[in-house]
């Protein structure tokens, strides 16, 4: 077939032509002709417009109807199980604000939201550092063979699962539910601590696909355990739809270093299941913080305790690239490497010269804030919640977790 037939759109991102073939007459394919006239018309006259299911691709306006019925965006729509409802636990009242780099903003505008942050932080009570270890992890903690990387993730999950327990939240009859799953990994030891308990169920939630899953490894040691794994983003996941789920008294939710945005929505998440009908029983939270630079304003739950202490809507994006000073530089490394430059070093975009490690403390005041507006909101629909230091700084930076149980009326 002759070069003339084919599309002459250059695809700068696969340097070379488009492959796809034309009509007679016509310069470009479909999916060019928009990215190469501005109008979106064709060489024939004929407007393409872009798919209201998936604007990623185009069809010709005068067949918009017929395409919409075999669009592979709407098969994969009606395929969609029924706990999938897309941005359910996203508020939609509140747009999505724009994270704009910190040297990008007017010096005094930082130093404003850093004041407030300082004021707000003071009020705020000390929270205790409670490292607690779990027997059913322990002999592979103190195996010589394990590397010191898997040693630190397997203290931090011996310490969520010692406080979960503690929190009287290993139940008969209970399903916990591990948002942002990943691997499993936490899910796996989860399962070795309540193999015993009668009608136990573990659900795995992870927006991506995952090999090697450690929850595969708790079926095949065939403990009576319900073991179920859902492909869902938290934005989109409905509870109560789950069939699974329905038959258990109690749901407990827990996460380790759950990402920013996805902390909100997972909160967000169980609170949607225990006010929709039929009302899912949640009994209690654990959850590890991660990640506060990726928060997003929108899915936040604290928003009325930070505009309690003066911080306005505009500034939450400061905020969260503020906290990002808590863990970015490899700050306790370098003062291994060399204290006194480290001790020298100072930053001049801003008007209040600041030591790394002043910025250290800032951003770690700032996580400490979005936590506590997180706990204020757990608060107010009907949990008992307390901030711990569940590991050291050294094995973790992210090292603060929430402990919700259900209040008792």
């Amino acid at each position: 077939m002759g070069k003339e037939n084919h599309c002459m759109y250059f695809v700068t991102r696969k340097k070379r032509y488009c492959r796809m073939t034309v009509k007679k007459g016509n310069r470009y394919c479909g999916e060019h002709q928009q990215d190469s006239v501005d109008d979106s018309v064709d060489d024939v006259g004929a407007k393409r417009v872009k798919c209201p299911l998936d604007p990623t691709h185009t069809c010709y306006e005068s067949r918009l109807s017929k395409h919409l019925k075999v669009c592979n965006a709407k098969r994969l729509i009606d395929s969609q199980p029924s706990f999938i409802v897309k941005g359910i636990n996203v508020d939609g009242t509140y747009e999505t604000l724009k994270h704009v780099p910190l040297s990008e903003l007017n010096q005094l505008v930082v130093d404003t939201v850093i004041d407030k942050v300082k004021a707000a932080h003071d009020k705020l009570p000390c929270f205790p550092e409670v490292v607690l270890q779990h027997e059913v992890l322990q002999s592979k903690i103190n195996d010589e063979s394990c590397g010191k990387a898997v040693k630190k993730h397997l203290s931090q999950t011996a310490s969520l699962l010692s406080h979960l327990e503690r929190a009287g939240l290993v139940q008969d009859n209970t399903c916990f539910i591990e948002f942002g799953a990943g691997k499993g990994k936490l899910t796996y030891w989860l399962g070795q601590m309540i193999k015993d308990r009668k009608d136990s169920c573990i659900l795995l939630v992870d927006r991506s696909s995952h090999r090697h899953k450690s929850d595969n490894k708790l079926k095949n040691e065939q403990y009576p355990l319900v073991i179920k794994r859902i492909r869902a983003d938290i934005a989109d996941l409905k509870l109560n739809n789950i069939a699974e789920i329905k038959t258990f008294n109690y749901k407990v939710g827990i996460a380790k270093h759950l990402c920013g945005v996805a902390t909100d929505l997972t909160i967000n998440c169980l609170n949607r299941a225990m006010q929709d009908k039929p009302i899912c029983n949640v009994n209690g939270i654990v959850i590890a913080f991660c990640c506060h630079h990726r928060c997003e304003f929108a899915s936040y739950v604290g928003k009325h305790y930070l505009e309690q202490c003066g911080f306005t809507s505009s500034e939450f994006p400061i905020l969260c690239s503020i906290a990002s000073w808590a863990t970015c530089g490899s700050i306790s490394s370098r003062l291994h490497a060399d204290s006194d430059k480290e001790h020298n070093l100072k930053v001049t975009r801003y008007t209040k010269s600041l030591t790394s490690s002043e910025r250290e403390t800032i951003g770690r005041k700032v996580k400490t804030l979005l936590n506590w507006g997180r706990l204020e909101f757990l608060n107010s629909i009907g949990f008992e919640c307390k901030l711990v230091y569940y590991t050291t700084t050294n094995v973790s930076l992210e090292n603060m977790c929430i402990i919700a149980t259900k209040k008792q009326i």
